[in-house]
């Protein structure tokens, strides 16, 4: 049952029709089946839910399905929520100990995100990690002009942040993981730049900007075509209403070795270019190359479908720390500073959660 039938509910709902799944919808128009949970006949008989609501409804239509469901088992559109329902959203999943809840997380469940973090796992075990670094950038002022990706609450760390979380998360440790996110970075910039660098940890940085400003040009300009990078690379900024999306995750080793992921890199050149994405590994002899050819939203969301079915009363993962961790960055970008003193110290503790 596919609860919100806007643009994302409209492709899960076309993604899991397309996989043989019996779909019914609820919205309050765009000609769903119910208007409301409550009409939903039967609901003890739905075998999974998706929340792709608005996020600022989330927590209250998630606790209305288990309210008619106590054990019901829900994939729900990130973020969760806003940052202050954090705490009800703790309550509502410990007062409903059946259910089962997933935040939906895209690139966890990527086979190309995948086959990058095993050759750094592969290569890391002899020659340590000395930085990552993660870039997204898309000019979306065309969306935000339409009403979409306009976020007061986490701010510009809302609209890449978690997918950037995802892919850090595939490659460090699950210690060094922790210890990122209890870690107040070493700076924050408006657009938004994450750098963080503190003994036990490589250097990392995380980069985003909604207005197609590129940073790092260089580190995966490499796998473009010659036109993206004269249109694009070489002056290191995406226009106005272009659909180019710069998206990698380059690690460096100590050797000097290079692995790096880059998304869409057929850009302009292949048809299908949205699901053609490239694994390079540099500064070995001879040099590698791993093409990945997955829509990886679809494999995420069917995954995760199974996962749903498959998990045991009571587990949810819904990631609470890596959400405030990118409330607190919202935060600092809004604001230009890092709350001083009892905040800096909450935010330091922010990664203990799970």
């Amino acid at each position: 049952m596919i609860v919100g039938l806007g643009k994302i509910g409209s492709l899960y709902a076309e993604c899991y029709g397309q996989a043989g799944h019996r779909i019914g919808t609820v919205d309050i128009g765009n000609g769903a089946d119910w208007d409301r949970v409550a009409r939903v006949p039967d609901p003890s008989g739905i075998d999974a839910w998706v929340v792709a609501t608005p996020t600022a409804t989330h927590l209250s239509v998630v606790d209305e399905i288990l309210r008619h469901q106590p054990d019901a088992r829900i994939l729900l559109e990130k973020p969760a929520c806003y940052p202050d329902e954090l705490d009800g959203l703790d309550r509502t999943v410990r007062r409903n100990p059946r259910a089962r809840i997933l935040v939906n997380d895209v690139y966890s469940h990527s086979e190309a995100v995948r086959r990058f973090a095993t050759s750094v796992r592969q290569l890391g075990e002899f020659d340590p990690i000395r930085k990552i670094t993660v870039e997204f950038t898309k000019n979306r002022e065309l969306d935000i002009a339409n009403g979409r990706f306009v976020d007061t609450r986490y701010g510009e760390a809302g609209y890449e942040g978690f997918h950037m979380l995802s892919i850090l998360r595939s490659v460090l440790p699950a210690d060094q993981y922790r210890t990122y996110l209890r870690t107040i970075p070493s700076s924050v910039t408006a657009e938004m730049r994450v750098r963080t660098s503190v003994a036990g940890l490589p250097d990392i940085e995380l980069y985003t900007s909604s207005t197609g400003a590129i940073a790092y040009p260089g580190l995966a300009g490499f796998a473009f075509p010659e036109a993206v990078s004269r249109n694009y690379l070489t002056p290191a900024v995406i226009p106005y209403g272009s659909e180019f999306r710069y998206r990698f995750a380059d690690v460096e080793l100590r050797s000097g070795q290079h692995v790096t992921l880059v998304f869409e890199p057929f850009y302009g050149a292949e048809p299908d270019h949205k699901n053609i994405h490239a694994v390079h590994v540099r500064g070995t002899a001879p040099a590698r190359h791993f093409l990945v050819a997955v829509n990886h939203f679809k494999e995420a969301l069917l995954t995760q479908l199974n996962l749903l079915q498959h998990l045991g009363e009571g587990t949810s993962l819904v990631r609470p720390a890596e959400h405030r961790f990118l409330a607190a960055l919202g935060s600092a970008m809004f604001t230009g500073t890092f709350p001083q003193t009892t905040e800096n110290e909450k935010f330091a503790r922010i990664g203990s959660e799970t």
